[in-house]
């Protein structure tokens, strides 16, 4: 059964406002609001004198253009005094003589929310579900795309801060021109950092904080880049490569990744719980990215097994059962660098490129339906795995083979020259 609302008294009424006994002048007309005893009042705007103020009827007497424009007024605030109580009543909020009051005047009932409350509602969330779903590289990113924000409000607002409602389209472009323009960063950079913001109105939105998308018309303009990877080749000459000790355990996680396509930070905490067997009878590894906690099953490639094999004696301390032995991201992709010197490679080399080297070069070249390698990057759909699959030379050149045949003796009438 539905609770029944807290009943209230109220009360609109208007009076000349008498601050001196001399009743030959005019003096402002007041609009007095009493709600369960507490009230407001205010200067309607008008001014009348006490002898043609009517105690009864609360208005100006007589018919002249003079009283007929000063009730009309009143008459114009009475109504809409009763249909603010309407709406804070509907909406089933506790509502003082003051909330009238100032949604008669346009105030604001609450503070307005600002960029910063959204931003901080939503990074607190993301910081209690670390490791559910969110990782800390997630959470950096955010609060470090609110400090460019502050920057960039600086120069425009003068503010650091700005209020949800004055976000609007212009501000949004504004802050996509200042990313590329003056803060430097590249096409697709400013495009992630965008929606950022994107995402935090999107919240804003729907709790309630913010009236208006300012994203409608916004349509982000992405710019293809070239991803690097290894070609068959160039996976042989690193397999086999000599290379001084320190370099050894860093080309063999980058290989491990391509044979997998894990990244990074799902490589090096692998242990033996994700190592499974699979219907077909052989070694899968099955694990959770730890990016977005997308399920991943591969079925392991022998240079990955004999990797595995390879480390099982390698020092641990006691409480480690990882399958690989750990080293830092940075550590790992600065030790890339020189591994190029020895190889005498061009190549940009990060650990990232080893996971499209599995994508393009060990699977789609060697004919594995894009779905599947879908699947094995833990990718929701295959928009994100054309982004990692690059159809190389090799792979052209075997499906063109059977065509190439079908046309060799393909003859032609040529014209001839005059």
């Amino acid at each position: 059964m539905l609770a029944r609302p807290v009943r209230q008294t109220y009360k609109v009424i208007f009076f000349p406002k008498i601050r001196s006994g001399d009743k030959r002048k005019e003096h402002p007309v007041y609009i007095r609001i009493t709600v369960n005893g507490s009230r407001e009042e205010w200067s309607t705007g008008r001014k009348c004198y006490p002898l043609e103020w009517d105690r009864a009827a609360k208005r100006v007497k007589g018919t002249r253009e003079y009283a007929r424009s000063i009730n009309n007024w009143l008459d114009v605030l009475q109504a809409r005094a009763y249909a603010c109580r309407q709406d804070l009543y509907a909406a089933g909020k506790t509502f003082t003589a003051v909330h009238i009051r100032k949604l008669m005047q346009g105030e604001e009932l609450e503070p307005p929310k600002m960029l910063s409350d959204v931003w901080d509602y939503h990074t607190n969330q993301i910081a209690g579900l670390l490791g559910k779903g969110y990782t800390a590289g997630t959470l950096q990113k955010y609060k470090s795309v609110f400090r460019v924000l502050r920057k960039f409000l600086l120069l425009k607002t003068q503010k650091d801060d700005i209020k949800l409602d004055d976000i609007d389209y212009q501000l949004v472009r504004d802050f996509d021109h200042y990313l590329k323009a003056d803060y430097g960063v590249k096409i697709n950079t400013a495009v992630q950092m965008v929606k950022k913001l994107r995402t935090m109105m999107k919240i804003a939105n729907e709790i309630g904080w913010a009236k208006r998308d300012p994203f409608v018309a916004y349509r982000a303009k992405k710019e293809e880049v070239f991803r690097e990877f290894l070609t068959s080749e160039e996976l042989n000459v690193l397999a086999l490569k000599k290379l001084k000790k320190r370099l050894v355990l860093t080309r063999d996680l980058f290989l491990f990744s391509c044979y997998t396509g894990l990244s990074y930070s799902d490589t090096v905490r692998l242990t033996a719980e994700d190592i499974v067997k699979g219907e077909d009878g052989g070694i899968w590894l099955e694990t959770h990215r730890m990016k977005n906690n997308n399920r991943v099953r591969v079925p392991l490639l022998s240079p990955a097994l004999k990797l595995i094999d390879h480390y099982k004696s390698y020092p641990r301390t006691p409480d480690e059962d990882f399958l690989l032995p750990k080293l830092s991201n940075p550590r790992v992709n600065f030790y890339l660098k020189e591994i190029m010197k020895e190889t005498g490679w061009t190549k940009w080399l990060t650990f990232h490129c080893a996971r499209h080297t599995f994508a393009t070069t060990v699977t789609l070249t060697n004919g594995v339906p894009i779905e599947t390698v879908g699947k094995m990057l833990g990718h929701k759909n295959i928009r994100s795995t054309q982004i990692y699959a690059r159809v190389t030379d090799t792979k052209v050149s075997r499906d063109m083979r059977a065509l190439k045949k079908k046309y060799a003796g393909q003859e032609l009438t040529l014209a001839k020259d005059d």
